[in-house]
């Protein structure tokens, strides 16, 4: 049956149905699910910035047996931008339990295309989730240290840099508003998660909006600089919120 996505191209659809069907046809009974999340998963699919991202489940995972669906992943990703994570249903626990944030998000969004549907017995723990989190905020904020620096002043790399920091952001923040117990935004939004964290746990308010605007601008019209410290003093004390949850619950 063709994929039902309201609001997207129909080029992208047109490319997953054919993956779907070139799938099935080249892998045969080896393909044991493909499963559709991220953004377009969500509903929050934009033309020519987002990927297209699936779940390839396949009960081998050799050499012979990726070789034997590259064609059609690759015609998927020149078509539409389609972006595959490889998986076996043997190593689909030991996945999860490495990126529980992340494997946490595709169970609640997700499209099932083809074959088995893994997630519904998939449990993760709040502390899974803690320490994860912990790990990407303190992650990125090392990271966005060494880009200022990789940077040397240069405006554009600074605003890629930023730009592509939002939504990750926004994720971490969504899972501490979760495991606070606080109440998450009705809208997906990147901005909504923002706002939702700035008041949960006093965080400066101002430089997340200006992220979350840096996201839709072209040509960003704020002073890059000053954005980058304001985040960099913001990833700090999210991150430290993230870390005293752990005593909170000892």
């Amino acid at each position: 049956m063709p994929v039902q996505l309201p609001d997207v191209p129909t080029s992208v659809t047109a490319a997953l149905d054919l993956l779907t069907e070139e799938l099935r046809s080249a892998a045969g009974s080896n393909l044991a699910g493909l499963i559709l999340y991220g953004g377009l998963a969500r509903g929050r699919y934009r033309p020519g910035r987002s990927d297209v991202n699936v779940l390839v489940l396949l009960h081998d995972a050799s050499n012979t047996a990726l070789a034997s669906i590259t064609p059609a992943l690759r015609r998927a990703w020149r078509a539409a931008g389609v972006n595959p994570l490889l998986l076996t249903p043997a190593d689909f626990a030991g996945a999860a339990d490495a990126f529980p944030t992340k494997f946490l998000d595709i169970q609640r969004h997700h499209i099932v295309l083809a074959g088995a549907d893994p997630f519904p017995s998939l449990h993760i723990t709040p502390e899974q989730i803690r320490l994860r989190t912990a790990q990407d905020l303190h992650n990125l904020l090392l990271r966005l240290r060494h880009r200022y620096v990789a940077a040397a002043g240069d405006p554009g790399m600074l605003a890629h840099a930023l730009a592509r920091a939002a939504r990750p952001l926004a994720l971490d923040l969504a899972a501490l508003l979760e495991l606070a117990g606080k109440p998450a935004p009705a809208e997906d939004r990147t901005a909504s998660i923002f706002d939702a964290a700035a008041a949960a746990f006093a965080l400066p308010s101002e430089p997340l909006a200006r992220l979350a605007e840096l996201r839709q601008e072209v040509e960003p019209a704020t002073d890059l600089n000053s954005l980058y410290a304001d985040l960099l003093a913001v990833l700090a004390r999210a991150a430290a919120v993230a870390d005293r949850m752990e005593e909170n619950r000892q």
